[in-house]
């Protein structure tokens, strides 16, 4: 045994894998479900997705309590109700928004799922928003905004939307506690019924999914209300600030500083946005990164430092975080700036290539963990613009990947002449 513990275990390649295939099924009502059943256990995930998100939204507070009051009454549920039906039958609820997307989920036992459906359709459909109920999230919900804003971490982020995505755009509004604690009932039933398309939703169902469970939730979202003549997405494309541009808030008593940098980047149909993908992930996208290893590491001037592409339908850009000691500041971004030209003249081989190879066909691998997992993944693909084949490209392009296929799309996009830098702190 002892010996046995001092023998590394081998490292293997990972052998070849695929997304599974889905089956649709088109309702009357126009809905399309998406459904994987393949499942071992009695169980099932069943989700809404239908346009109408935070961009949709007069405000941001507006969409996020919309989506936090739908368990809170109905017009055939109270709260109370809703509760004690998902607990008595073992369901649990999760409710979101993205940009320009809100999904409802539930996961439930198939055993139960006759007496939860019906709770589900209401919350999904009918939502009502009682005041009593909506009084007490709503202060939660400005206080949090309260703590978040001594937050240096919160503020950098919250500017560097700003500077990234245009101070204009829906997706940078952030909202003040005293005008979240001003939104009442009839505002965000208001705000439902001018955002809600119910006829262009989307259905997701995958677990152990009988024939007669696919044909009650067939039959539950056979009929829809009608849309919104105004439910329309409001996509609008960022506009950012001119490059070389820092803004710098002052939060006295604050600890560290937090620094976030952005570089715009392409929309996910473009044929270099996988590429340029794992390109920062070596940068900043997993544990053994060059940002973690140099300027955590060697350097000693955060203890995490993470990059990350973040596109949507809107558009994209690269987002690098650190928080650091208030006087690392300007040493944290002058070494972001050198990795960033490193990557085109240094590109990562060797041990190198290898780690960052098999982190990402693990994170590839962790999609099809469940059928939860796999239907998540299909439901980012409607929320986020996913095109039809990205998960085969993405497979394909980490499988095949050299040092100069970073290097070059590096040279690219990594400039930091382009860069814009948001930081709170003392």
């Amino acid at each position: 045994m002892e010996e046995f513990r001092k023998t590394a275990p081998e490292i293997k390649e990972m052998t070849a894998f695929a997304l599974p295939p889905v089956r649709r099924r088109r309702l009357d009502s126009g809905v399309e479900m998406i459904i994987y059943g393949k499942c071992d256990e009695p169980v099932n995930y069943l989700s809404y997705v239908t346009p109408g998100g935070e961009c949709e939204m007069p405000s941001p507070a507006v969409a996020a309590l919309s989506a936090i009051m739908c368990r809170e009454g109905t017009e055939s549920f109270s709260g109370h109700e809703i509760n004690s039906i998902l607990d008595f039958n073992g369901s649990w609820l999760k409710s979101n928004n993205s940009s320009h997307y809100h999904t409802l989920s539930m996961h439930s036992l198939n055993s139960c799922f006759g007496r939860v459906l019906p709770v589900f359709r209401d919350m999904a459909l009918n939502p009502v928003f009682p005041e009593e109920a909506l009084a007490v999230r709503r202060e939660g919900l400005a206080r949090n905004i309260e703590v978040s804003m001594t937050d240096v971490d919160f503020l950098a982020v919250c500017e560097s939307d700003r500077k990234s995505k245009g101070a204009d755009h829906p997706g940078a509004r952030v909202d003040k506690p005293d005008d979240i604690r001003k939104i009442t009932s009839e505002d965000l039933r208001a705000s439902f019924l001018k955002a809600r398309v119910p006829g262009r939703s989307t259905l997701f169902l995958c677990g152990d999914i009988t024939p007669e469970i696919e044909d009650m939730v067939a039959e539950a979202f056979g009929e829809l209300p009608p849309d919104s003549p105004d439910g329309k997405p409001n996509v609008i494309p960022y506009t950012p600030e001119p490059p070389l541009t820092e803004r710098k808030i002052s939060v006295p008593d604050a600890l560290q500083s937090a620094v976030v940098m952005t570089l715009p980047a392409i929309d996910r149909r473009h044929p270099d946005y996988i590429p340029l993908h794992i390109a920062v992930s070596a940068l900043g996208g997993y544990f053994g990164s060059r940002l973690m290893l140099e300027i955590r590491e060697r350097l000693g001037l955060t203890y995490g430092i993470s990059a990350s592409l973040l596109g949507e339908a809107d558009g994209a850009f690269i987002q690098i975080r650190a928080d650091t000691d208030n006087n690392n500041v300007d040493s944290l971004i002058a070494e972001v700036r050198n990795q960033l030209e490193l990557m085109s003249a240094q590109p990562p081989s060797g041990d190198e290539l290898m780690r960052l190879r098999q982190t990402l066909l693990s994170s590839q691998l962790s999609v099809l963990d469940t059928p939860f997992s796999m239907m998540d993944y299909y439901m980012a693909a409607l929320t986020s613009d996913i095109p039809d084949g990205y998960f085969e490209r993405k497979l394909r392009a980490i499988s095949n990947l050299t040092p100069q296929d970073i290097a070059e799309v590096s040279s690219r996009y990594f400039r930091p002449s382009q860069l814009r830098i948001a930081v709170a702190g003392k």
